[in-house]
């Protein structure tokens, strides 16, 4: 296996298990919202997902974008600079952080970060690619 099947086997595997499924929108009947997305507080998951969407799949960097769940309490700054330095996207792609109350562990961790690609090609590419990569299991 070469480096680049197994980083893209590694990259399918971690949308597989932490991003969003296809789901209905109800704003807009009988439509479904096709995101691609990948949620976790593991920065090699983020690292390695949003550097497989930019450098494999080609995903102009302008269309990745971010956001940050936090607890009150935590240091929202310095914790979105960390995030986006392990996306590598720039603050403009940084979406509302959502700050919940106050959890176990108040400024002893660094949130929970999703990437986040909108469009049906992008999750439809991911999806086959995926069906593929499951055929030799």
């Amino acid at each position: 296996m070469t480096n680049k099947s197994r980083k893209r086997t590694i990259a399918l595997i971690i949308w597989w298990c932490e991003g969003t499924k296809a789901r209905r929108d109800e704003r807009v009947r009988k439509s479904l919202n096709k995101a691609v997305e990948v949620t976790n507080t593991d920065p090699k998951i983020i690292k390695i997902f949003a550097d497989y969407l930019r450098d494999d799949l080609k995903v102009p960097p302008k269309k990745i974008k971010g956001q940050l769940q936090i607890h009150k309490g935590d240091n929202k700054k310095e914790i979105e600079k960390y995030w986006l330095n392990i996306a590598k996207i720039p603050k403009e792609q940084l979406n509302k952080t959502i700050v919940r109350q106050i959890g176990n562990k108040p400024g002893k961790n660094l949130g929970t970060f999703k990437i986040r690609v909108y469009g049906s090609e992008i999750f439809d590419r991911l999806s086959s690619l995926l069906e593929n990569e499951l055929k030799y299991v």
